[in-house]
């Protein structure tokens, strides 16, 4: 008598999960390992990123944190502890003052100049794009970002000289009397804003020159049959579209600003005079480099690290929700 369904489903089941499962020993941990490989070979590709990650950013980092609590001047065989004496002493350093004092004159005049003296350029050179004149103003303006820093304050160093540079002969030549502008306390540091802007000017330029080619010319041309003026259509059309680019720029200037001057300051003014050049950057590297004072550098270096976090955050936090990605 044939057996009844109820009779054949536990034979049918047990066929099926043999099939379906691998049976014995061998092709379970076969099987296993590949699961294994599987999930780690992404992992072994951002290795080499992440050990050069690791040893180059985050374990600086730790061991400024590390040297901070400590006297050290990098040659003495022992360590003395000395809590947080290192950040107490530079709220009482009139030098540390100073240099707070300049860096934020660099942030103040050098990110408005490089944020948005770029993109005013940018739109004086959009209409004339399909000109070859562009490419020539384009080319001028960008040849100062392929040099460095140190050749380009060498450059300065000479047109701010007070008896054969250029400027000073052009004053002259008016009428003017000449300037010692970088012995003067009041000039030197808009000398070196001034090298960084120049130096610094090109490559933002090309960043805007390429986001307003982005912009759909579809909405342009609509927008102009309507009647709406070129004011409009930056305000309304172009910059929404272009805040992509703007915040990129904004965030970039802001982190690096500081240190882009270092080499400018470190050529042209040394920090002077009576540090009015200075900026924290530089107020680091005499602590670390020149004084040998390495736990005052390393508390100087978290207080830039802590400074520049804060600032990126504010940045993400309130500035990107009006940014129009899409």
């Amino acid at each position: 008598m044939a057996a009844t369904f109820e009779e054949r489903a536990p034979d049918a089941r047990s066929d099926a999960r043999d099939l379906l499962e691998p049976t014995g020993r061998r092709p379970r941990r076969a099987w296993t390992r590949y699961r294994l490989w599987e999930t780690a070979t992404p992992y072994l590709f951002v290795a080499p990123v992440l050990v050069v990650v690791g040893v180059f950013v985050y374990w600086p980092l730790i061991y400024s944190i590390y040297l901070s609590f400590f006297d050290w001047n990098f040659v003495a065989p022992v360590k003395e502890f000395v809590g947080f004496d290192n950040c107490l002493r530079l709220a009482d350093d009139p030098r540390f003052h100073r240099a707070l004092w300049g860096t934020l004159i660099y942030i103040l005049a050098l990110v408005p100049a490089q944020v948005l003296l770029p993109l005013g350029l940018a739109l004086l050179l959009w209409p004339i794009r399909r000109s070859r004149a562009q490419a020539v103003y384009r080319a001028t303006l960008f040849s100062p970002t392929v040099i460095s820093f140190s050749v380009a304050a060498l450059l300065w160093l000479w047109i701010f000289n007070p008896l054969q540079g250029i400027l000073n002969k052009a004053l002259f030549d008016f009428g003017f009397a000449k300037v010692n502008w970088l012995s003067n306390p009041n000039t030197a540091i808009w000398c070196v804003i001034v090298v960084s802007i120049w130096k610094t000017i090109g490559f933002n330029l090309l960043l805007y020159l390429a986001a307003l080619e982005a912009v759909p010319n579809d909405y342009i041309e609509a927008a102009s049959l309507d009647g709406a003026t070129d004011w409009q259509l930056f305000r309304l059309i172009r910059f929404p579209l272009i805040t992509p680019t703007f915040f990129f720029v904004l965030v970039t200037t802001i982190i690096s600003v500081n240190d882009e001057v270092f080499g400018a300051i470190n050529v042209m003014t040394d920090g002077g005079p009576f540090d009015r050049s200075s900026n924290i950057v530089y107020y680091l590297y005499e602590q670390g480099f020149r004084m040998f004072q390495i736990g005052s550098a390393s508390a100087v270096s978290l207080l830039i690290f802590a400074g520049t976090a804060i600032l990126t955050w504010v940045q993400f936090r309130f500035v990107e929700r009006h940014v129009h990605y899409g």
